[in-house]
């Protein structure tokens, strides 16, 4: 079951301290994040790699919101990218319209438990407003995301079924 997270606006947020591996995406990685993306979920999940390029493509041309480029970023070690965060604004599902939201965070299998997609989402959410409610999807299933999620400061929201 997909769960719906929300990260309470908060004036008081702290700040986050720039790491070193962390930097914004551009068009000249979409490649390979396209092949990080399709490697990153279950088998099926995306049909191949060219199906995972046209879906990065996508996010950053604004098809699933206005594309905030300071929070969409990577974590590259060695030349390799081992993870990616992609945040928009405004997306076009109902439910979350009027929030930032967090499309996607995806970290190379063999390279997840280091704090890799801990310190990109906080480092994308480090460039979003503080007043500002931020928004996100997970399945249920995965248990160690929704963990990370609530350590946080996201809490999930009830589902209406009006």
């Amino acid at each position: 079951m997909q769960l719906t997270m929300i990260r309470p606006a908060d004036e008081h947020r702290p700040g986050h301290q720039k790491h070193n591996n962390i930097r914004p995406h551009t068009e000249n990685d979409i490649l390979e994040l396209g092949k990080l993306y399709f490697n990153s979920y279950p088998l099926g999940t995306v049909p191949n790699i060219d199906a995972a390029v046209t879906d990065i493509k996508a996010a950053l041309a604004g098809e699933y919101g206005r594309f905030l480029p300071a929070s969409n970023l990577v974590y590259q070690k060695d030349k390799e990218i081992l993870g990616c965060v992609m945040v928009v604004d405004s997306p076009p599902w109902d439910d979350v319209a009027n929030l930032v939201f967090v499309i996607d965070i995806f970290v190379e299998p063999k390279h997840r438990s280091k704090g890799i997609g801990k310190n990109l989402l906080q480092a994308a959410l480090s460039a979003i407003p503080p007043t500002r409610e931020v928004g996100l999807r997970v399945e249920s299933e995965n248990t160690a995301a929704v963990a990370l999620y609530r350590s946080l400061g996201f809490v999930e929201v009830p589902v209406n079924n009006n």
